[in-house]
């Protein structure tokens, strides 16, 4: 099921008593888990299993055991990696059986992996699964809005729009900046965001992102990137994703409308000048070349999130030079 679906069931109370939640989103996944987590019971009662910590045997323990208090046992394991299916389904039919016992699973590999798990959390083992999904920009600038009325942060629409843009899209990293943003104990204008708010921000972005277009050397810059703590390879493929992906939404408004409007293809605005300039460099790139660029981008991003033993910056540094001769 969907995040839709989800809120139904949580508005109803009919939760399974055992839940997969995986997704791109990570906001989303880590937002849900606890709130469910929340509902099972108390935090004494949960046992938490991180990246490697999960043991099948002391899982199966803690799951199968009863409580004469009518305590809970809440099995939480969060990993990138698999569980074994034979593990799942007796975790699963344990839980089932135990009527204290609830099982949530955050996974964040592979998705392809993670749908051949989830047949597993299945209504025969009183479970389901939960796919979460990048929101789009509405809903993700409203959730920022939300919490920052939460945390009572006054701050206006249009800072808010910046910042998610300046933060590539990224909720959690909005949300962290959020928060910093609170101990300045006043009203946050787009000036606060740009003085405060470290990310590979704007400017940042469309300086790199003009050197790489017009096949300008970019290893100094893309160096001075990497030595910035919060910075690395996987975060500014991320951000060059973003930029095409953005090109790509201007090419597309351009060629059905003749002419270009910023807000109606992002839904918020973009300075004049930088507007101006993606919708230039938009209509540069041919259809072909896009599909070329967004498969190369993701086959590097994939590499360097599972290739443990290689050079990460010269192996990145390289393929952006041979990404450069696609243009």
């Amino acid at each position: 099921m969907y995040k839709q679906a989800l809120d139904t069931l949580l508005q109803k109370n009919t939760l399974p008593k055992s839940l997969m939640l995986y997704g791109e989103c990570t906001y989303y996944r880590n937002y849900y888990l606890e709130k469910i987590a929340s509902l099972f019971g108390s935090k004494e009662e949960q046992l938490r299993y991180y990246f490697d910590e999960y043991n099948f045997q002391s899982a199966k323990t803690f799951i199968s055991q009863s409580s004469l208090f009518g305590d809970k046992n809440i099995l939480i394991i969060k990993s990138e990696k698999t569980i074994p299916k034979k593990e799942l389904e007796v975790i699963l039919q344990n839980c089932k059986k135990n009527e204290n016992s609830f099982f949530l699973f955050e996974y964040f590999g592979d998705d392809k992996k993670a749908k051949d798990i989830a047949k597993i959390f299945n209504k025969k083992n009183g479970a389901d699964f939960v796919r979460f999904f990048k929101p789009n920009v509405y809903e993700a600038i409203n959730l920022l809005l939300s919490y920052a009325k939460e945390i009572n942060l006054d701050v206006n629409r249009y800072a808010i729009e910046h910042l998610y843009s300046i933060q590539n899209e990224d909720i959690s990293l909005c949300l962290e900046e959020l928060k910093k943003l609170k101990n300045l104990d006043k009203p946050i204008e787009v000036s606060d965001i740009d003085k405060y708010s470290f990310s590979l921000g704007l400017a940042d972005i469309e300086t790199l992102m003009e050197k790489f277009f017009y096949k300008k050397d970019i290893k100094e810059l893309v160096g001075e990137f990497l030595e910035i703590s919060s910075t690395n390879e996987v975060f500014i493929i991320n951000a060059m994703e973003n930029y095409f992906s953005t090109l790509f939404m201007f090419y597309s408004y351009i060629l059905s409308h003749g002419n270009f409007d910023a807000k109606a293809i992002l839904g918020y605005p973009l300075p004049p000048a930088i507007a101006k300039k993606r919708a230039d460099m938009s209509i540069k790139i041919k259809l072909p070349v896009y599909k070329r660029l967004f498969i190369e981008l993701a086959n590097i991003e994939l590499k360097l999130k599972t290739d443990t033993h290689m050079d990460k910056t010269s192996y990145f540094i390289s393929s952006l030079i041979k990404l450069q001769t696609f243009l």
